[in-house]
């Protein structure tokens, strides 16, 4: 979902916190599963979608600077 996002220019923001599964979190996450899989199913991930500024990609260590020779 992430990539097929990214390349449509949407962002992503996932939104876990619905989820956990401790006692205050139990209405929150009651109230979304019969909304969003009422018939026993299991929602993974809720996410925000939209459109915001542009951002550079984050920096990446290349691949030679971490591999180690034996």
């Amino acid at each position: 979902m992430n990539l097929t996002a990214t390349a449509l220019g949407v962002a992503t923001q996932p939104l876990s916190q619905a989820l956990q599964e401790y006692p205050q979190m139990a209405a929150p996450y009651a109230r979304i599963h019969q909304r969003l899989a009422p018939d026993s199913g299991t929602v993974q991930m809720l996410a925000r979608l939209g459109y915001g500024a542009q951002m550079l990609p984050s920096p990446r260590w290349t691949l030679e600077t971490r591999l180690v020779r034996s």
